[in-house]
């Protein structure tokens, strides 16, 4: 296990598409007025985070964000070994109910999964 700090500037660019009004049909069928400001972080294991903007129906990509710094404890102050011990716990909890811990496969694990409705863009 690592901790990872990640810095996010949000840019003008990105400023730009969360100010712009839009317009979104929901389910019920009324169209309404919509922003794309909320973010949605993707953490990999490999420390990177996928930032996305996403409203109105769309998921926005912004960038891909490497750490800023790697502390040796958690934001609580909590260790290595800390977590280590949780995950001991979750572990002869998952071989008691014969269960497996399978780690996702890389490939699955950087890639967007949505919803059919939903509209996948770029920052450009």
């Amino acid at each position: 296990a690592k901790f990872y700090i990640t810095e996010l500037d949000v840019t003008p660019k990105m400023k730009a598409l969360m100010y712009t009004q839009q317009h979104h049909v929901e389910s019920d069928g009324i169209k309404r007025t919509c922003y794309q400001s909320q973010f949605d972080f993707g953490f990999l294991p490999n420390g990177q985070v996928k930032v996305w903007l996403e409203g109105c129906g769309k998921y926005t990509y912004v960038t891909e964000l490497s750490p800023t710094s790697t502390p040796e404890t958690d934001y609580n102050g909590s260790t290595y070994s800390d977590h280590n011990q949780t995950r001991n716990s979750v572990l002869k909890r998952a071989k008691k109910a014969n269960a497996t811990l399978t780690p996702i496969p890389w490939d699955k694990v950087n890639k967007v999964y949505t919803s059919e409705n939903y509209f996948v863009d770029q920052l450009h």
